[in-house]
């Protein structure tokens, strides 16, 4: 009864107590999986001066708040203005502080927003300030998130069932993301990145008959819970904004332009030549047709923009990773230009209803003929068929030169773009790293290219044997008690601010989950944490999770079971 009734207030003290403040809004990823949530903390204060026995206040809150008791009685004695003893309190430990009723000492309520999967999805999820939305969805959909009514002008891609206004309590967004997903394109990108000596790349996973995003990585990556930490830099959401050379797609474009002129009719296409590489397309007639299927075209409609194309008819045109991946999907789709989305449905709390995305909300426009159309799909990518894995690759490789006043600078970009199954594609990756061309390489070049086709290969072949599948909702989600607990834990672990060179590659949180106890310390040893040991057995948790940057930890803990 007593945690209940502390949940239900924000302060606790001999005076009134204020009315209930509505936690925001929770977002989730397809499955439900929590990938942004809300929790009440409890600050404890005390006011020395009112207290009538400053040893009996020691006694009962020192087991409450950790430490002795002799020191906190010297702490009480010692000072005679308000001391926050604790800012991390749980609705049950602000409860037994309740229950003591002792004059001078009262719990405030404030609210703190968690992020479980830490890096994973951050570029979309984005990151609060001063309990403001800032970034990604957080941002975009703060006047959603917050708690308190809203309109359709608010949420016009959901379908509102007739209701003018929404979110009289509090509303939860659900996105298109599956956290499985991202996080396995995000662990093999890293891994892959690593091994190359890279540091930038992004990637995309989406559905290309639908425009649901099912995994956006970018790379630097920040984590949002402490995003303060982060450059400017790594929170720069690379596949909306960073510029790709059209070079990297150009055998694909001038093959699909090839396909349409040979029209309905057409015998089929001879191979390419050495006198005809682009199919006897000059580049005038190469850019009336990336024109034609809008491949510069503005990705606007969701959490994040990409560029238009250039105000200048002069201009050179830029062309984004999402933008890259919207013109591929529309050669395989049937033709349609499809804007991509991450927001899928909200749940309303107070009406106990989930409110899906309205069918008209997402923009589509017919780029190609139909019935060309179908044709490019079959014909398009017959070069880069794998039939025996039922998948489709293409990877390329291209030398970026970008003229900067007086100097030169040289990146060499490389891509790679996947489509599964290979008739009925239902999953397009898209891949593309970056890396300065005047580093030292690897003697033999084409390992790259070869590791990178292996990895999307490896990631669409998992894709189709454990395709994402849909969850309903009948009832408001629990909150996820795991989650809160590995919530309590970072919070109470000491994070040092570390001086870490920008450039210098950070270290990362390796995956113990599963080792016994010796091996998971032995690979933690080299990183020279604390460690915390809960428990005996096999490592069944750890925080931090696998993956998470390690700039500024200097603790971990590990969860031990022994069945």
């Amino acid at each position: 009864m007593l945690q209940s009734a502390v949940s239900k207030i924000s302060t606790f003290s001999a005076g009134p107590t204020p009315a209930e403040t509505v936690l925001r809004g929770t977002v989730y990823d397809r499955k439900f999986n929590e990938l942004a949530v809300s929790y009440r903390l409890f600050t404890l204060t005390v006011n020395p001066a009112e207290l009538s026995d400053h040893r009996k206040a020691a006694e009962v809150l020192a087991p409450l708040i950790g430490g002795t008791v002799e020191g906190l009685d010297a702490k009480l004695k010692g000072s005679q203005r308000f001391l926050e003893l604790a800012d991390d309190l749980d609705e049950k430990k602000a409860a037994q502080v309740a229950a003591l009723q002792l004059k001078g000492v009262s719990c405030r309520a404030a609210e703190a927003r968690f992020y479980p999967g830490h890096t994973a999805a951050s570029h979309v999820l984005g990151f609060m300030g001063d309990g403001v939305g800032l970034a990604g969805v957080e941002g975009k959909y703060d006047a959603v998130l917050q708690g308190g009514s809203f309109r359709r002008s608010n949420m016009p891609d959901i379908n509102f069932q007739g209701q003018e206004s929404l979110g009289a309590s509090s509303t939860d967004l659900i996105l298109t993301l599956d956290l499985d997903v991202q996080k396995r394109v995000e662990q093999r990108f890293r891994e892959y990145l690593t091994a190359q000596g890279a540091e930038r790349g992004m990637g995309l996973v989406i559905e290309p008959g639908s425009g649901r995003i099912l995994a956006l990585v970018n790379q630097p990556s920040f984590n949002p819970n402490y995003f303060w930490k982060a450059n400017e830099s790594n929170r720069v959401n690379r596949i909306y904004n960073h510029v790709l050379d059209k070079e990297l797609i150009r055998p694909i474009l001038a093959r699909a332009a090839a396909i349409e002129r040979e029209g309905l009719d057409g015998t089929g296409l001879l191979p390419a030549t050495v006198a005809a590489p682009d199919y006897g397309f000059t580049s005038t007639m190469l850019d009336a047709f990336e024109k034609q299927i809008q491949l510069y075209g503005s990705v606007f409609g969701n959490w994040e923009s990409g560029p238009s194309a250039p105000a200048q008819p002069d201009a050179v045109p830029t062309v984004t990773g999402v933008q890259v991946g919207v013109t591929l999907a529309s050669l395989v789709n049937g033709g349609w230009r499809i804007t991509p989305y991450v927001v899928d449905s909200i749940f309303d709390h107070a009406t106990g209803k989930r409110y899906a995305r309205s069918n008209e909300a997402t923009q589509k426009s017919h780029v190609l003929d139909p019935a060309q159309s179908v044709k490019i799909r079959r014909e398009l990518f017959s070069n880069w068929l794998l039939e025996q894995e039922n998948l489709v690759v293409f990877t390329n490789e291209h030398l970026q030169l970008q003229k900067e006043k007086t100097f030169s600078k040289y990146s060499m970009q490389g891509l790679f773009v996947g489509l599964a199954p290979a008739k009925q594609p239902k999953f397009l990756l898209l891949m593309a790293i970056e890396q300065e061309y005047l580093r030292p390489m690897p003697s033999d070049r084409s390992y790259k290219k070869t590791a990178l086709e292996e990895m999307g290969k490896e990631l669409l072949t998992m894709f189709v044997k454990d395709a994402p599948v849909e969850v309903s909702l009948t009832k408001a989600p629990q909150k996820n008690a795991e989650n809160l607990r590995q919530f309590f834990i970072s919070k109470r672990l000491n994070f040092r601010d570390a001086s870490v060179k920008v450039n210098e590659p950070v270290a990362v949180m390796p995956m113990v989950k599963g080792l016994s106890l010796r091996k998971g310390l032995q690979q933690l040893k080299q990183y020279k944490m604390k460690i915390r040991v809960n428990g005996s057995g096999r490592i069944v948790a750890q925080y931090p999770l696998p993956g998470t940057p390690l700039a500024g930890v200097n603790e971990c803990v590990l969860t031990l079971d022994s069945k």
